[in-house]
């Protein structure tokens, strides 16, 4: 996989304790720091911020983020999310199969409507 350095992206939730469930004890994401208010999740090696919305903080819905994943994850994942009965927005997808440049995709929504966009590529440097 290629040398990619982590990101951070920070959003605006209606409700804390569903993302929490969504991210961490559906998807397996660990939590750094949680201030009751807000919680760091380690994101697939990337940091989110959730915030509970309050005070003129109000909850977006994000057209949509997400993990760049090994196929092997991806795969994981996807079978996590089928397991619990998560909808799909757009279903998985996976193109130019068993050859080079052969990539796969899924797009669900967490808890406040942010769209997340799971992605694989066999080839990361034809990136």
């Amino acid at each position: 996989m290629l040398d990619i350095k982590p990101f951070h992206l920070s959003f605006v939730v209606p409700d804390l304790e569903k993302a929490r469930e969504f991210y961490v004890n559906l998807l397996g994401c660990t939590v750094g720091r949680d201030t009751g208010e807000w919680i760091d999740v380690i994101f697939y090696g990337h940091q989110i911020t959730i915030h509970q919305e309050k005070d003129g903080m109000v909850a977006k819905p994000i057209d949509h983020f997400g993990p760049l994943l090994e196929k092997k994850q991806w795969s994981e994942v996807l079978a996590l999310l089928k397991d619990s009965s998560i909808p799909f927005v757009l279903e998985p997808l996976v193109r130019g199969e068993d050859s080079e440049n052969e990539a796969g995709k899924f797009v669900v929504k967490d808890p406040a409507g942010n769209l997340l966009e799971f992605k694989y590529y066999n080839n990361f440097q034809a990136l």
